[in-house]
Parts: C-alpha cells; sequence; structure tokens
C-alpha cells in the first residue's frame, strides 16, 4: 500500500459530487411527496430520478476507479479492533451497495408508468401512478443510506477527537 496522505483528485471530486447530489437528492424526494406524478409534475421526478441515476454511475465509476488504482490510495486507518475494522468497512461497502441500489429501484418506479415515453413525444399515460410497495422500498433504501452517511460523518469525528488525525483531509 502506498503511503499517499490523500486520495486521488479525481476520487475526492467523484466523492464530494456523490455527497452533493445525495444531499439534493434526499431534500428533492421530500419535497416530492407534497406533488402528485402526473404530466405537470413530471419534470421534478425526472430530475430526480436524473440525479439519482447520476449517483449510480458515479458510484460505479468510483468503485471500478478504487479497485484498479488501489495502488494509490491511502494506507488504512489504524482500527481499534477487528470489530471497529469489520464495522468501518460493513458501512462502507452498504453505503455503495444503497448507492446503487436506491437510484435503481427509484428509476424502476418511474419507468414501470410509462411515463418516459412521454419524453420522447408520446402522450403522458393516463392514470400513471407509482408502485406504492417500490416507493417504500425506495424510501427504506434512501433513509438508510442516510443513516450509514451520518455514521460515517460521526466516525471522521469520534477519530479526530479520540487520535487526533483529521481524516478529512485525505479527503480534501
Amino acid at each position: 500500500m502506498s503511503t499517499t496522505a490523500k486520495y486521488p483528485k479525481f476520487f475526492r471530486f467523484i466523492h464530494w459530487i456523490t455527497f452533493i447530489l445525495i444531499v439534493l437528492l434526499f431534500i428533492s424526494g421530500l419535497g416530492m411527496e407534497d406533488y402528485p406524478f402526473n404530466e405537470e409534475n413530471f419534470f421534478r421526478y425526472k430530475r430526480h430520478a436524473l440525479m439519482g441515476v447520476s449517483v449510480l454511475f458515479l458510484t460505479l465509476i468510483r468503485i471500478a476507479y478504487k479497485y484498479k488504482n488501489k495502488d494509490h490510495f491511502p494506507p488504512d486507518i489504524k482500527y481499534y479492533s477487528p470489530l471497529h475494522e469489520k464495522l468501518v468497512k460493513g458501512i462502507h461497502s452498504l453505503m455503495y451497495i444503497l448507492m446503487i441500489l436506491a437510484p435503481m429501484v427509484g428509476f424502476y418506479a418511474i419507468y414501470q408508468t410509462g411515463a418516459l415515453a412521454y419524453d420522447f413525444g408520446g402522450p403522458f399515460p393516463t392514470g400513471a401512478e407509482l408502485n406504492h410497495d417500490l416507493l417504500e422500498i425506495h424510501e427504506f433504501l434512501v433513509f438508510t443510506l442516510g443513516a450509514l452517511i451520518l455514521m460515517h460523518i460521526a466516525g471522521v469525528i469520534m477519530y479526530k477527537i479520540k487520535n487526533g488525525e483529521n481524516l478529512i483531509q485525505r479527503m480534501i
């Protein structure tokens, strides 16, 4: 493993763009509950879906980049115990999984309505409704991802307090 102090610039860029998109997605998703799924509000749903698909693709790029360039990454942090190492790696892995699954489920919820044809000049489907079960799964995945992100942030802060090492510097 390299002794590089920071993650590569490209990886840091993807990390922060993804974070910003997730914050915007969370805010827009909360606001969308006030808007029915119809032709008038379709742009809101489409914008939300495009940001979500962007998170999906950025995550896949990030995974591939990390795999291909792992020798250029900083060494692992000093874990307190094997349990701490499993917790940190587990949270990271789950975040990646949810950054893939949540957009896929959300996009499928819109796709299955048939409304995407509306973008290509077709009429908006009569009575198009989002599948309630898919929305609940999507919301569960998103809120779980949000909880994991908060745990990730709390872990970085706790590591700074306990060890004095500012892990944020590795990602800035």
